[in-house]
């Protein structure tokens, strides 16, 4: 995640590990793999960036999504 962009969101689903970041810059990401101790321990980070660029950044596989305008076709 790229340190000039703010956590807007984040969620997780523990059934695939996948836990997806969206940023106030409107980009999302997909990290695979997450174990839920990790999502638990970001739910109660003091600061969620920090903790993403230390915690998970280059150590689960990432996937970047673009920002879409609203209303664009998907």
């Amino acid at each position: 995640m790229p340190q000039e962009s703010g956590v807007r969101s984040f969620g997780y689903d523990p059934t695939t590990k996948a836990l997806l970041v969206n940023c106030e810059n409107g980009n999302s990401y997909r990290y695979a793999g997450v174990p839920k101790e990790v999502y638990d321990d970001l739910r109660t980070a003091a600061s969620k960036e920090q903790f993403i660029r230390e915690s998970i950044e280059g150590r689960y596989p990432r996937e970047k999504y673009p920002c879409m305008a609203v209303g664009e076709d998907v």
